[in-house]
């Protein structure tokens, strides 16, 4: 478990901001609907037009995960928990390393945990990671787990939370941020199984699957995105809309696809293991 030199550095350099600056403040500069001179300044980490990164502290890296869960780039909710929690941590006492891995466990997919063991759980992924529900990976089994995000800082679209696109790979600016963190990121986990949130991370981990950079034996895609803002389509995934009711849903057809190739894909999996 561990956090490399570059991020060691960057948290310094950042905490001295952090510090000198009451928890109110930074939440409502990490809120901010428009210019933040601490959000867009002193954590900005560079803009391609109407998209800013900032930086927020989620490089601590379990380096002894089997499970890798992957969303698309952190929201502010995570971003100002992420903030808050390395703060408060550093003002403890703790040292850098103790404060990142703090701020990583408490912030990685806040609100949407429950969601997306629900999710997953659903899809019977369980039955792969060998656990009673996915729900223990946010929980007692979260020492096999490390999540990221393919964009590893918070990405705003126009001062929004950015949910992601089909796009991020064509943009140089997160590409570099997909192959300058996430590829090196990855491959310290060669063996772990890769379980992307959402269609728009699969398509980028699919990409470097398809470039060799990281195993696609080792991707389990299909899982929605549980951001919470798409119940039609989490009903038709849970199987609570049917038939020619869940094919009508806007985009309806593919989940279903999706959620059946992953199926078969879990089915394979186990039967090969009962089969060892």
């Amino acid at each position: 478990m561990s956090l490399d030199t570059s991020a060691r550095a960057q948290i310094e350099r950042v905490l001295p901001a952090l510090t000198s600056r009451s928890a109110d403040e930074i939440a409502r500069a990490v809120d901010a609907p428009g210019h933040s001179p601490l959000r867009d300044e002193i954590l900005g980490l560079g803009r391609e037009g109407r998209f800013g990164a900032f930086y927020a502290p989620f490089d601590w890296i379990n380096d002894e995960a089997d499970v890798v869960i992957v969303g698309v780039t952190p929201g502010r909710r995570q971003a100002r928990d992420a903030l808050l929690a390395l703060r408060s941590a550093v003002m403890r006492g703790a040292s850098v390393d103790e404060a990142a891995a703090a701020a990583k466990s408490h912030a990685s997919f806040a609100g949407m945990r429950d969601l997306g063991a629900r999710l997953m759980d659903h899809l019977d992924l369980h039955r792969v990671f060998g656990v009673r529900s996915t729900v223990d990976l946010f929980g007692s089994a979260a020492a096999r787990v490390h999540s990221t995000s393919v964009l590893r800082y918070p990405v705003l679209k126009g001062g929004k939370n950015f949910s992601g696109d089909r796009r991020i790979m064509a943009r140089p600016f997160m590409r570099r941020m997909v192959e300058e963190n996430l590829v090196p990121e990855l491959a310290r986990l060669p063996n772990a199984w890769i379980m992307p949130f959402g269609v728009n991370a699969l398509l980028v981990l699919e990409n470097l699957a398809a470039r060799g950079l990281i195993n696609g034996d080792r991707l389990l895609g299909g899982v929605l995105h549980p951001s919470g803002q798409q119940w039609n389509r989490y009903n038709v995934q849970l199987g609570i809309t049917t038939g020619a009711a869940a094919r009508a849903v806007p985009g309806g057809a593919e989940v279903l696809r999706r959620s059946d190739l992953l199926r078969e894909r879990v089915e394979r999996i186990v039967g090969l293991r009962a089969a060892a």
